[in-house]
């Protein structure tokens, strides 16, 4: 069952805070997990649309993702999420989050991408670490596929 998660972020002077509610678990493909020695470097890409090999797809509005994504060190407090986001001009109009194991479908149940009629956007997906410490919900972005075309 897929959760649906709002949330908030503020950046301020290069910190960035998550108001959100409590995610329960750790989880990811490709590593991540309670820290350790090793400096692995973080990463995500776009795998699949729809179940086939995103390299030749531009994704569109409906159309179901998946990420690779790679997870490197993280503290004992933190856990691996993505954030899946789309804006047309500079209205948010989509935005999902979940463990980097999920699919994300663009658009989803009743974003403003789907009430607004569909239409081109810009999309990215971050893989985020999340975690709480001190009574603190933060979030430290680990990478960025950067911004992509979907059309509507």
């Amino acid at each position: 069952m897929k959760r649906h998660i709002a949330y908030l972020l503020v950046v301020t002077a290069g910190l960035t805070i998550a108001v959100a509610p409590a995610l329960a678990g750790k989880g990811g493909n490709g590593g991540g997990g309670s820290g350790g020695s090793g400096t692995t470097s973080s990463s995500i890409s776009l795998a699949t649309v729809n179940g086939t090999s995103a390299a030749s797809t531009q994704p569109k509005l409906g159309d179901t993702l998946t990420f690779a994504t790679t997870v490197g060190s993280l503290s004992g407090w933190q856990y691996p999420m993505v954030a899946v986001t789309c804006y047309q001009g500079s209205e948010l109009v989509f935005s999902d989050l979940d463990q980097p194991s999920a699919s994300f479908t663009l658009g989803g149940y009743s974003s403003l991408w789907t009430l607004n009629g569909g239409g081109p956007a810009t999309c990215r997906a971050d893989l985020d670490a999340y975690g709480w410490k001190g009574g603190v919900e933060s979030v430290q972005v680990l990478a960025s596929t950067g911004d992509w075309a979907a059309s509507g």
